[in-house]
């Protein structure tokens, strides 16, 4: 009789088994086949309820979904719940969690012990002395910094406190003191020695953060080489400032301010007399450091002064020797200072019209810089190829005229009748045309340089070729579906290259996310756009899950923004598509 049974994979799920046979309802229904076999509860071998699952545990897809959250029985390589709906691929496991949750417990303990340790020290000095000075004596009792402070010593009448004043002092901004202390106490190779593990979280940001420094000079960074020898001292210093703010954010536990400001303490006079070059990467450096903390007017000021010094000292991109006559074919190797400089210049580009993009301000560069730097990739076509700094800055200038175009295609579109060939539409199309073409072929050679360097296991270098190439695939899918009420081969284009974003950002691991940048928040966005109009026509989503691509989209948006700041808008446009697409779901 219907009902009266469970089939095992129903018991296994714990979901509701109507008992049909051969197969019931639910086994029917899943993407892949499944064995629907019955067995009665007292067939079942006996045994003791497994253990519940540790926090954090369960996969991905269990824990984070649109929909309810699914039961997890966090089997490997994929868990059942995965299996059954045809998700081995998305099933993947944070294996981070639990060594995450350790850190955060020493990393807390250790910041009390500090913090107990400074109210010690401030209600000591805050005594008010009797009349007749009678002697203290000191115990020196050994604590987690790297001063050990004097414990004084009660007094034979007792002390005297001043109230006021020692509340005042006790809650008046008290910091945590620095991490270069000794730790040998706390058996965790977690927390860090000392500032050369801070220098190595920056130069593995190196990248990222636009320096394209040799290894020689990564490595004296590392070692914390102020000498001047083989790299200037002031990236030294910014190296441990911006490394230890990294290093903190990657675990989510800010205990170590005082680190940072001891850093940028150095850094102020070790930056006077440096060379433009240098104080211009240092400027930026600095900028994305403040900007990491949401200090908005000291990140400005400083990437206002990089600016000042490239504009002060007439910096440009090295488009050929002393005689700029000269055959750009015959330009292919660029020495190590410039490439130095161009990637310098080519951050300074990217973060004038990232900032410019993303908080609506103004660009501070002109348009002059784009011209030097197209002609790069004549006189260097292979710092072109390669260097991942040119790359990105690439990406985001395409991704700015891609902006520009909608923009005047949207005006052209409200002021002008007739359809496409209407007056002012052909001068627009002589611009569309190439500029697909630029996007095209950048994003075909953006996807080569990705694939080489995810085989070969470089995974910085990879997860930065994955942003570009997002932000590429962007503007491209953006230019195509601009025509697509005009050309419907433009919008099944536009529809491919959303799946090719959204395949792209569903590779990305937990781990990634602090590599990335908020400019794919805006990338994401219009990906959502698309998807929102293409789910609302039933003959368009046939065949495709574009509830599915959302939830990627919304997943991967929400990870990026709970390690990086400025996502708030994107999230919000990504909620209200979802929000869309959700309501029409309902409708029908």
């Amino acid at each position: 009789m219907a009902g009266s049974q469970t089939c095992s994979a129903c018991r296994g799920r714990k979901v509701r088994c109507d008992g049909v046979l051969p197969v019931c309802g639910p086994c029917s229904k899943a993407r892949r086949p499944v064995d629907c076999e019955y067995t009665t509860a007292a067939a079942a071998p006996p045994g003791p309820k497994g253990e519940y699952l540790k926090k954090g545990a369960a996969c991905v897809p269990c824990r984070c979904t649109l929909r309810r959250q699914q039961k997890c029985d966090a089997n490997r390589p994929f868990c059942s719940t995965c299996r059954v709906a045809g998700k081995e691929k998305e099933c993947t496991y944070d294996e981070n969690v639990e060594k995450t949750l350790t850190e955060a417990l020493f990393m807390r303990t250790h910041e009390l012990e500090q913090r107990l340790a400074m109210y010690e020290n401030h209600i000591a000095t805050l005594r008010v002395p009797p009349a007749s000075p009678l002697p203290i004596l000191h115990h020196h009792h050994p604590i987690a910094s790297t001063s050990r402070l004097p414990d004084l010593s009660p007094l034979p009448h007792g002390p005297i406190y001043n109230f006021p004043q020692a509340l005042n002092s006790l809650f008046n901004h008290i910091s945590t003191p620095s991490p270069t202390v000794d730790l040998h106490s706390i058996s965790t190779p977690a927390i860090p020695q000392g500032l050369e593990e801070f220098r190595s979280v920056f130069a593995e940001h190196a990248r990222q953060c636009g320096c394209t420094l040799s290894s020689e000079k990564l490595q004296a960074i590392i070692t914390g080489d102020v000498s001047g020898a083989v790299v200037h001292p002031a990236f030294t210093y910014v190296a441990g400032a911006l490394g230890c703010l990294l290093w903190q954010v990657q675990r989510h536990i800010f205990v170590f301010p005082h680190t940072e400001y001891e850093q940028l303490a150095q850094l102020w006079p070790a930056l006077e007399g440096a060379d433009p070059v240098t104080e211009v990467q240092i400027r930026y450096l600095l900028a994305i450091y403040f900007l990491l903390k949401k200090e908005m007017e000291e990140g400005e000021a400083q990437l206002s002064a990089g600016v000042r010094v490239a504009l002060q000292h007439k910096l440009a991109f090295p488009v050929g020797p002393d005689d700029l006559d000269a055959d750009p074919l015959l330009m292919q190797d660029a020495s190590p200072a410039q490439t130095e400089l161009i990637s310098t210049l080519s951050h300074l580009m990217y973060l004038d019209r990232c900032s410019a993009l993303v908080f609506r301000v103004p660009a501070r560069l002109d348009r002059s810089y784009d011209e030097g730097f197209k002609a790069v990739s004549l006189f260097y076509p292979f710092v072109a190829k390669t260097n991942i700094v040119y790359l990105r800055a690439r990406s985001l200038l395409l991704l700015v005229r891609t902006k520009e175009l909608a923009h005047e295609w949207a005006a052209l579109s409200a002021s002008a009748h007739g359809g496409v060939f209407a007056p002012g539409r052909p001068a627009w199309f002589e611009r569309y045309w190439p500029l697909l073409e630029e996007v095209s072929a950048h994003a075909a050679g953006l996807e080569g340089e990705m694939l080489k360097a995810t085989f070969y296991g470089d995974r910085a270098h990879g997860v930065a070729l994955k942003f570009s190439a997002v932000v590429s695939l962007s503007s491209k899918a953006e230019l195509h579906w601009l025509v697509h009420r005009d050309h419907p081969e433009s919008m099944q284009r536009a529809l491919d290259v959303v799946m090719e974003v959204v395949g792209i950002t569903r590779s990305f691991k937990d781990n990634d996310f602090i590599l990335l940048d908020p400019l794919l928040g805006i990338c994401w966005s219009t990906i959502a756009k698309i998807v929102v109009h293409v789910a609302k026509r039933p003959n368009l989503a046939a065949g495709v899950s574009w509830n599915t691509a959302l939830e990627t989209i919304d997943l991967s948006a929400k990870k990026l923004g709970y390690e990086m700041p400025f996502m708030e808008e994107s999230l919000k446009v990504i909620s209200d598509v979802i929000r869309v697409v959700e309501v029409g779901d309902h409708g029908r």
